[in-house]
């Protein structure tokens, strides 16, 4: 099945997977993305048609990780759950949406066990100026700019002082985006860890976004970053691979 620059996510029937199908449908009717929901059979069919009329279904036999990985090859962004139906309470996310985040191909996002509606709130990205992401910098400006979302920067000032780590944070974002560099977009410097300081603003933030090496070669450092983020953020995190060419989020710039 074709979800070529949709917003797919996946649903198991569990409370958790709903709401994450709802927050997608959300955002994709904000950035006009067309919805894609990949679901194991025995879905009940009101959930169907609480995520309306303006999407594709895809039903899978029993396990939903292998059809949202293939999605990820062409989708604009794939959301999982954190959780899913008959998923233990302590690991940081199910094995269902582990495997979606070691194997995909494109940006991942990852609900939280409880989620709201917060797309009125700034989009932010959590940026490492020293071993900047361009994929995850392309996909939050394309995300920010399709969904009207304020783009703020995050970084830590490494011991630098905040005017050179801002100065450095603005020289990172025009290199990769060159004539796409938003016109607004706010930088805030931290004194703390970048984690911390993402932990700090995820009650304010729409959608988390950081950068991932592919995960056969991300660092034990960067694997527990994430892992920490995705454990105890309020808000959605996305995480990108370095490896991927992130046009697909505006389904332009690969083309």
């Amino acid at each position: 099945m074709d979800f070529t620059d949709h917003v797919v996510v996946g649903v198991d029937g569990s409370s958790t997977s709903i709401a994450a199908a709802v927050w997608a449908r959300d955002i994709a009717r904000a950035g006009h993305w067309p919805l894609g929901i990949v679901y194991t059979q025995g879905m009940a069919p009101d959930v169907r048609e609480m995520l309306g009329e303006s999407r594709t279904l895809m039903c899978v036999e029993s396990m939903l990780a292998p059809a949202l990985v293939q999605a990820s090859r062409t989708a604009a962004m794939v959301v999982v759950a954190s959780r899913g139906q008959g998923s233990p309470v302590l690991p940081i996310v199910d094995a269902a949406a582990e495997a979606v985040l070691q194997e995909a191909a494109g940006p991942v996002v990852v609900l939280p066990s409880t989620t709201w509606n917060t797309l009125e709130r700034p989009l932010v990205l959590g940026l490492d100026a020293e071993r900047p992401s361009p994929a995850s910098i392309r996909f939050a400006v394309s995300v920010a700019g399709r969904t009207g979302a304020r783009l703020k920067v995050i970084v830590d000032d490494k011991g630098q002082g905040p005017d050179r780590a801002r100065l450095q944070t603005v020289q990172v974002l025009t290199r990769v985006l060159g004539s796409d560099l938003p016109e607004t977009f706010d930088v805030e410097v931290s004194a703390h860890e970048l984690t911390d300081a993402l932990l700090a603003k995820a009650s304010e933030a729409s959608l988390t976004v950081v950068g991932s090496q592919h995960a056969r070669r991300s660092t034990e450092r960067e694997r527990s970053e994430n892992r920490l983020l995705l454990r105890l953020s309020t808000s959605p995190v996305a995480v990108v691979a370095n490896t991927v060419e992130v046009g697909q989020a505006d389904g332009s710039a690969t083309r």
